[in-house]
Order: C-alpha cells, then structure tokens, then sequence
C-alpha cells in the first residue's frame, strides 16, 4: 500500500475496483503520506481525516473514483461544514465555514472520491508561489 500513494487517482480506483485495496486502506496511506510529509510542507492546512473515515463507513457512491482520496485546493471548492479562508487572515480568524458543496466538491463526492482535507494557497490565489500571509 505504500505505493499507492504515488498512484494518480485512475491507478487508485484500479486498485479499488479490483479489490486489491479498500477505500479505508487508501484513506489510511493517504492519511500517512500526509503526516509523513506535511511538517516540511505545510500543503494541508485542514485534515479531514476523521469526516473522510465518516465517509466511508457511511457508504461512498458507486462512482468511477470510488474510495479515491483528494484534497481540495482552499479556493473555489467550498466543503460544507469545513473551514474555509482562500489564504486570508480575516476568513481563518473568522473560523470562517462554508454552509454547503461547491459544484466541483459535489460532483468530486458523486464520483465516489473522498475528501480528506484542505490545501493550502497564496491569499485569494493571487500568486504563483503559496507563500500565504495566513
């Protein structure tokens, strides 16, 4: 399963597809890649790992990306119920949330893909480098 975690999302719903993994055994080497690589980066700056494993012990559509773990960039992607900033102080101080899916994050859970957490970004994404001032 190490391995998966450099697979792209067609290469992991294979995988799943074939029952050669499990949507919970792809959230958890996700969820390690992760861990094992956020410290240095600081890429993901809201885990989801809980509501991923929600998601899945819920029931995940029987979509063409089923049991695929994403992470969503923090702009134009709105999670219902996750925090959301696009890379501004005021909206993280805010504890800003967003109140329901943005179109892309529906379609992306009617696929079947599970949202494991938030990416981050330069404010309003207004940079090609992600060196946000939040």
């Amino acid at each position: 399963m190490s391995d998966a975690a450099w697979l792209d999302a067609v290469g992991q719903s294979e995988l799943i597809s074939r029952s050669d993994a499990s949507p919970r055994e792809m959230l958890d080497a996700a969820v390690r890649r992760i861990e094992q690589l956020n410290p240095t980066l600081n890429a993901v700056i809201h885990p989801l790992f809980e509501k991923a494993a929600d998601a899945i012990e819920a029931g995940l559509p029987e979509g063409p990306l089923r049991g695929v773990p994403v992470l969503l960039k923090d702009f134009g992607a709105e999670s219902a119920g996750d925090p959301y900033h696009e890379g501004t102080r005021f909206l993280r101080d805010a504890h800003w949330r967003a109140d329901a899916d943005a179109h892309l994050v529906r379609r992306l859970r009617q696929a079947g893909c599970v949202i494991v957490g938030r990416t981050n970004l330069s404010e309003l994404a207004s940079a090609p480098t992600t060196e946000p001032v939040a």
